[in-house]
């Protein structure tokens, strides 16, 4: 947690990547100005609580961060302003380190805030994101689009950016079994 700024998702999942991190859930969210980020993320390699801590505390100047961590047993249940304009991204491929952090720096080198995050992988194996976005008016959108399915290419997912209106008006946002 930590006031909020653009970027943050990039630099913890540029710390996370140094141990070659998966981010398998995450809900990110901003209140108040207050960034909150919540993350189940699989390691390679064993590590300890306070290690992971350590490492995410790097993510953000001194002090910057407050960081929680708690080691996630699974269980058989479990389920796998005014310059700016709302926009939903989403992207959906085959799962794998590194969406998040493509995506985020993506936004981060725009100046586009991500103000809401929710990733997951599905049981057969698919990454799945849905953001919302603080787009600066400065943009052009078509010019965007292209750029992100450009990124989606090299990256293995296919994403799609709307204004959250259209998104809003034409997509149920719900997978089969997502909230049961």
């Amino acid at each position: 947690m930590s006031r909020d700024r653009v970027g943050i998702v990039r630099d913890v999942t540029r710390a996370l990547g140094r141990w070659d991190a998966n981010v398998e859930h995450a809900s990110q969210t901003v209140v108040m100005n207050y960034f909150t980020l919540i993350m189940v993320v699989g390691f390679p390699e064993s590590h300890t609580v306070a290690a992971v801590r350590d490492l995410l505390r790097t993510a953000g100047t001194p002090g910057e961060l407050e960081v929680g961590v708690k080691l996630v047993e699974p269980t058989a249940n479990q389920p796998v302003v005014s310059d700016i304009d709302r926009f939903i991204l989403t992207a959906v491929g085959a799962d794998r380190p590194g969406i998040v952090r493509e995506l985020a720096t993506f936004c981060a080198a725009r100046g586009i805030n991500i103000t809401d995050l929710y990733g997951t992988t599905t049981a057969d194996g698919q990454f799945i994101v849905i953001s919302e976005l603080a787009v600066p008016r400065r943009w052009e959108l078509a010019q965007l689009q292209l750029d992100l399915a450009q990124l989606g290419q090299r990256i293995g997912v296919q994403v799609t950016l709307q204004h959250e209106n259209i998104f809003r008006a034409t997509n149920e946002v719900t997978a089969p079994g997502m909230f049961t």
